[in-house]
């Protein structure tokens, strides 16, 4: 019996101390006016973080400042930017739709 109790009290601490990833992956090909690639250049991205819609409240912005590679692709991980509004960590993931709007020079 004590080894059930042990085993569910650490099944109980494991799911209690679970935490919210504090990043995550985002990948664009960033195009120019033309509509080409943009191979090997710098690009400058805003990311925000809407409540309920695309047009919805901001909770969270940061900016990127990457390269792209040889065929115009961009990685980057949103939550680990500059913030500029909020903070990443103080978004409620459990309540409402959350959209997320790129912005790209």
């Amino acid at each position: 019996m004590k080894k059930l109790y042990t085993s569910i009290g650490l099944f109980l601490a494991t799911l209690l101390s679970a935490q919210v990833p504090q990043a995550f992956s985002y990948q664009t090909i960033a195009f120019n006016a033309s509509g080409a690639p943009i191979a090997n250049g710098n690009v400058a991205l805003k990311i925000s973080i809407l409540e309920n819609s695309a047009t919805g409240t901001v909770l969270y912005t940061e900016t990127h400042n990457k390269t792209t590679n040889a065929k115009g692709l961009v990685n980057l991980n949103i939550g680990q930017g500059t913030a500029t509004t909020g903070t990443f960590g103080g978004i409620n993931w459990g309540t409402n739709t959350k959209f997320v709007k790129v912005e790209m020079d």
